[in-house]
């Protein structure tokens, strides 16, 4: 049995009579449980620098992940675990106050546990948008946040997309698939950009980009239409890597909520992949083999950075003297935090 969106085919395996909508585990994964060691490093730190304040991006407990050991192995300096201010993600927050070398690393390792998540419900059994969620999740539905901004035109493709449908899954099935279907992720397209700060709007500009630029889309998509959403950060965890130290890069989702359901999951780019398992499975759920770090966007992180407020947290976040160290390229600078990792899989 199919069910039919607009255009939209989805196999019912996205849906059953559940209206608790329990994450379970399912047949395409299961619990695994890795022993990961990460190193973070910044370059470039000029000679005659007076300190380095230092955010590192380390692993949390959510509903999907359990830390079961931490250790710092080393680190540069007096560090300490601060969170930020606004929704607790951890950080390992480091000063070295005039450094002697041109770089530095903190290495961390950890015990995490992650299941794989699908969701199961009857779209019928989800309730309406209220004004209490709109207030409960009012940063979730901000409609001017900076990369995610519901301009006009945004409004429109979603109006267009979403016609006359009320429904907050439905249409989050839709908004998921209609960014499938006009933006590619540079691994499906090697045209497309392959390092941006996550914007909706360059997202359709370019028809893709990074997993960010996808995910801004639809988060924005979402937000037009008063659906709440949100932006989660991590990396993959690739079973053809265990054993070896690579740069495992980022990996972003989204969660969008559904009433009488709750926060439910989805990666827009595990579902397009030409040779991947489809929306059937990612469009309500994760893989497992990955990690999460933090969500949100707009850090303002303990104690008080100097710069603004910190758009997109991929690896953590840096000044020297004040400066932010640079996470992305900019021009032909190479970023100066970078990420390896090399992993066990505990059986």
């Amino acid at each position: 049995m199919i069910l039919h969106l607009d255009g939209l085919l989805l196999a019912t395996a996205l849906f059953s009579a559940d209206a608790n909508a329990r994450p379970a585990s399912d047949s395409l994964g299961e619990t695994r449980v890795y022993a990961i060691q990460q190193t973070v490093s910044l370059s470039e730190i000029p000679a005659g620098a007076k300190s380095v304040r230092w955010w590192v991006s380390i692993p949390d407990n959510e509903r999907h992940q359990d830390v079961l050991d931490f250790s710092v192995v080393d680190a540069p300096g007096a560090w300490r675990v601060e969170r930020d201010a606004e929704r607790g993600n951890r950080f390992l927050y480091v000063e070295v106050p005039a450094p002697k070398e041109s770089s530095l690393a903190v290495v961390v390792e950890f015990k995490v546990r992650r299941e794989p998540v699908l969701f199961t419900f009857d779209p019928a059994t989800t309730g309406p948008i209220t004004d209490v969620h709109r207030r409960l999740y009012a940063e979730e539905v901000r409609r001017d946040a900076p990369h995610m901004e519901v301009t006009p035109a945004i409004a429109a493709m979603a109006d267009e997309v979403c016609g006359k449908d009320q429904n907050p899954a439905t249409q989050a099935l839709k908004l998921l698939q209609h960014v499938a279907n006009v933006a590619d992720h540079y691994s499906k397209d090697p045209t497309k950009p392959n390092c941006g700060i996550g914007d909706a709007a360059v997202c359709i500009e370019k028809g893709g980009g990074c997993c960010t630029d996808l995910h801004s889309l639809f988060i924005a998509l979402a937000r037009a239409r008063g659906i709440p959403a949100r932006l989660q950060m991590g990396y993959r965890v690739n079973p053809k890597n265990e054993g070896k130290t690579y740069d495992p890069g980022y990996r972003c989702w989204v969660e969008y909520f559904a009433p009488n359901h709750g926060w439910i999951p989805a990666d827009i780019v595990e579902a397009d992949a030409v040779d991947g398992l489809g929306p059937a499975r990612w469009f309500t759920g994760l893989t497992e083999r990955r990690v999460w770090l933090n969500e949100g966007r707009e850090f303002r992180l303990r104690p008080a950075q100097a710069s603004g407020p910190v758009n997109t947290m991929i690896i953590g976040h840096a000044e020297i003297d004040g400066v932010p160290a640079r996470v992305l390229p900019e021009g032909d600078k190479k970023p100066q935090l970078a990420r390896t990792i090399r992993f066990t899989e505990i059986r």
